[in-house]
């Protein structure tokens, strides 16, 4: 995962996605493409729409689409919607999983990383 992320140089071989070795492509850039769900969750500063929609892209609409088709539209709307401040309390540990599996779902990408999603 490391190299595919570009956080580490191969030492032989390639990796190339859709025919493009990665290597010819910035770090940035290449991140910038890729999702990935980690195993532990990780929450940015900021509101839950701003750890959502982190480029604001979408509409109130498609994010709580989402969030209903994950189970988590009423305990957000409940806690005080998409403009509450993200907290470590604000979700359950099984919540705050599927709530960063909403955020890889509103990012557009052709590939999705998981990190040991079986693990728990």
């Amino acid at each position: 995962m490391g190299s595919l992320l570009r956080l580490l140089d191969l030492r032989s071989g390639t990796i190339k996605i859709d025919g493009l070795d990665i290597s010819t492509i910035a770090r940035q850039e290449v991140r910038s493409r890729l999702v990935t769900l980690p195993q532990e969750s990780f929450f940015y500063y900021g509101t839950v729409r701003e750890n959502l929609d982190i480029q604001e892209q979408h509409s109130d609409e498609k994010i709580y689409g989402i969030l209903t088709k994950l189970g988590l539209h009423e305990s957000i709307i409940q806690k005080g919607g998409l403009d509450v401040p993200m907290s470590d309390d604000l979700l359950s540990h099984g919540q705050k999983q599927l709530f960063c599996v909403a955020r890889a779902v509103l990012r557009t990408s052709k590939i999705l990383i998981l990190d040991e999603v079986t693990s728990r």
